[in-house]
């Protein structure tokens, strides 16, 4: 895994007590950055050790003290990132996307704006989904909310978690690491620096570096890259072993055999 993005947007909470900081603790940053953090050490891995946070935070719209838009990267011991992307001033409802790189894939979700339903009301209709802000012209209604916001599956994990004595899929121990990832972003939109998460009650995978043996095409080579051009043929970027040097070759499919 290389890195992850999640991003968590919308026009601002439902509730007063979110505005104010001295109640909340924070805003868009404390209310979001919490899901999208976590779900990035979900992609990431939980015993991989988070090790800085690099953050920025700015009161953009509203007239609080709290930030109402947020951006960060949060690095872990074995080289890989991931980005949080959180706001309380995006207008057309609410954005939930995440994207999962690796060396063998990629992967896109956006879980809410887009869950394939499309319509268009004069305005008649009422409610249309979470933090819609308009209920006429063509909107994107979501057909199942409940489930695409993760409700009950997060109250049947805690059910089932009380009722077979188990631990739920999210601990209080998960909260502690999340929250020390929020410390350091907090801490880092004030400094503009890298800041380290402070992690004392460390319960993970002891150090861990990101070092994979490169790909070998031969003896000789590593591969860096292999695509099919638009002619059939195959393009190889290679790597000399011993020289470094960086070579290209050709396979032409036409003319292998048969």
């Amino acid at each position: 895994m290389l890195w992850t993005r999640s991003r968590e947007a919308h026009p601002g909470p439902h509730s007063d007590w979110f505005w104010n900081k001295e109640k909340s603790g924070g805003g868009a940053l404390i209310d979001l950055a919490c899901h999208c953090v976590e779900i990035g050490r979900n992609f990431i891995g939980k015993e991989i050790k988070p090790v800085e946070v690099m953050c920025w935070a700015a009161t953009q719209v509203h007239p609080i003290e709290a930030e109402d838009h947020a951006i960060g990267l949060v690095k872990y011991e074995n080289g890989a990132i991931s980005q949080f992307e959180v706001s309380w001033t995006f207008r057309g409802g609410m954005d939930l996307r995440d994207e999962v790189m690796g060396t063998e894939g990629t992967i896109w979700l956006n879980n809410f704006l887009r869950t394939g339903f499309e319509m268009f009301s004069t305005g008649n209709g009422g409610y249309v989904a979470e933090k819609t802000e308009l209920n006429s012209g063509w909107l994107f209604p979501v057909g199942d909310e409940a489930h695409e916001l993760g409700y009950p599956n997060m109250f049947t994990d805690m059910f089932e978690s009380i009722e077979n004595n188990r631990q739920p899929l999210e601990t209080f121990y998960d909260g502690y690491v999340v929250n020390a990832i929020l410390d350091a972003a907090f801490l880092s939109a004030t400094t503009k620096r890298w800041e380290p998460v402070l992690l004392p009650d460390w319960q993970g995978a002891d150090k861990m570096e990101q070092k994979e043996e490169p790909l070998s095409f031969d003896n000789d080579y590593y591969l860096i890259k292999e695509e099919i051009l638009t002619n059939g043929d195959v393009k190889m970027i290679l790597k000399h072993k011993s020289s470094n040097e960086v070579i290209h070759k050709l396979k032409s499919l036409t003319s292998s055999e048969g």
